[in-house]
């Protein structure tokens, strides 16, 4: 297999590949204990064959999946990081072949976005905290979005192009790939919390959830907008959340000033205020 530059990556980026790497491989073995003990409690012969054979591809071929992982996570996150440019066309194809690949890759795509998903929610603080020290590492204070290359889809692409290469019997992947999966996004979590301790013990800085300023259009026309880490934009100077409240007494806004109110914008007490003064009667005197 053609192995992948990874060296173009930063150092700490490439510490936090390699931990991704070895918590798939410790995924491996832990599905091919996992797989023999579901054998063992299944109740339907078709689904107790159907696990042993599993465990039997996995364990003969074991290195062929943590190899086409290691290749396809090399890959993918090399891409991530690059140019997002158009790519070149690719050589014309027959149609019935085209259509299987696209197929076939719509396919994985689906399932790597899923298996995104589905992690994403068990480990939503530890890769909170991962984007950014990662965005730190891809200066994405630049203004440019820059999506994690480290995210749970990433890692699920990789993961079914490996079991792809595992077994060609679509029974035996779809076993592969549930189990694999499971084990793999219990995992991650623990991974992804090691990679931000060791990019906080290396000095990485990351970026804070303070105010992003982004530069003005090079023509000069409109307004630098503020934005978070996130990308979200929050309200450009001038709007109506910017403008501070009316001034009164306490920051409440002052009532409505009428005859004889003071600047305060209360209005006037019982003592001491305008109110009995000019017409009427005082108290105790007679008419």
């Amino acid at each position: 297999m053609k192995p992948h530059p990874v060296h173009r990556l930063p150092a700490p980026l490439e510490a936090a590949v390699q931990t991704l790497k070895l918590a798939a491989r410790g995924a491996v073995e832990r599905t091919i204990e996992s797989l023999g003990l579901a054998a063992l409690a299944a109740t339907n012969v078709f689904q107790r064959d159907g696990l042993l054979g599993a465990q039997f591809e996995l364990n003969r071929k074991s290195a062929v999946f943590v190899l086409t992982f290691n290749d396809a996570f090399d890959e993918r996150v090399t891409r991530e990081l690059g140019p997002r440019g158009g790519a070149p066309p690719a050589r014309a194809a027959a149609w019935d072949a085209l259509t299987l690949v696209e197929d076939r890759e719509v396919e994985l795509q689906i399932s790597a976005e899923r298996f995104g998903l589905e992690t994403a929610h068990k480990c939503e603080w530890e890769l909170r905290e991962l984007d950014a020290y990662v965005g730190a590492l891809l200066d994405a204070s630049a203004g440019e979005s820059v999506r994690n290359p480290l995210r749970p889809e990433v890692v699920g692409d990789a993961m079914i192009r490996a079991v792809d290469a595992v077994s060609e019997r679509p029974d035996v992947r779809k076993v592969l790939g549930a189990e694999i999966g499971r084990s793999l996004a219990d995992a991650l979590p623990a991974a992804y919390g090691e990679i931000v301790a060791d990019l906080r013990g290396a000095g990485v800085q990351p970026l804070s959830l303070a105010v992003r300023q982004r530069a003005a259009r090079a023509d000069g026309s409109g307004v630098a907008t503020d934005f978070d880490t996130l990308g979200r934009p929050l309200d450009p100077p001038g709007s109506a959340a910017h403008a501070g409240p009316a001034s009164g007494l306490g920051g409440y806004a002052p009532s409505r000033a009428g005859r004889g109110a003071p600047a305060s914008g209360y209005g006037p007490g019982l003592r001491g205020s305008g109110a009995g003064r000019g017409g009427g009667t005082p108290i105790g005197s007679v008419d």
